[in-house]
């Protein structure tokens, strides 16, 4: 009877820990491609391994990645789709706001970051199907115009919903993955 209570008590205990840290399961399932990346864009820019390996691992086309090429397009794919959810934020904002209001600037200058942001990843994904080597210096423009959107944003201290900062940092990161990927595939 002392043995089953245990044993009962061992899967409950068992079951609490895995239902309340999805993270290391997260990461077993992950492909050795995907941490890889996530353990190189964690070294070289600074991203938590964590967040890297479960943001990328939710989409489906990065799950299926087998090589550099597949991973790097699905990577482009899921920046354009954020970008785009971004830049429709920004549009939204705009247009809701008063143009000579304090702020307005800077949130058209997002607009027109994410605008070149998002055709840049666009391009990007052509690119890196024709083997482009142009590639990573549109990635680092991208990244400019992002940058620059961040800056004017903090210039006159325009408070973002939090959705919009974690777009924008999901946009970021995959900017960065995909720059690495792409630097990588292209031997640049």
């Amino acid at each position: 009877m002392a043995s089953s209570v245990s044993y009962a008590v061992f899967i409950a205990s068992l079951l609490l820990c895995l239902s309340s840290s999805p993270a290391p399961f997260a990461n077993a399932r992950a492909s050795q491609l995907v941490r890889s990346v996530c353990k190189q864009t964690q070294e070289q820019f600074g991203y938590s391994y964590r967040q890297c390996v479960k943001s990328l691992w939710k989409d489906i086309p990065i799950r299926s990645a087998t090589n550099l090429k597949d991973l790097d397009i699905a990577i482009l794919k899921l920046a354009v789709a954020s970008a785009a959810q971004t830049k429709a934020t920004f549009e939204k904002a705009f247009n809701a706001t008063d143009k000579n209001a304090n702020g307005t600037a800077a949130i058209k200058q997002c607009v027109d970051s994410y605008d070149f942001a998002l055709g840049s990843f666009v391009f990007a994904v052509r690119g890196v199907n024709d083997g482009d080597k142009s590639v990573t210096k549109i990635l680092t423009r991208a990244q400019d115009d992002l940058v620059r959107c961040q800056r004017a944003l903090a210039s006159v201290e325009v408070q973002l919903p939090m959705s919009v900062s974690t777009t924008n940092f999901w946009v970021m990161l995959y900017r960065d993955v995909a720059f690495l990927v792409t630097s990588q595939l292209l031997n640049i």
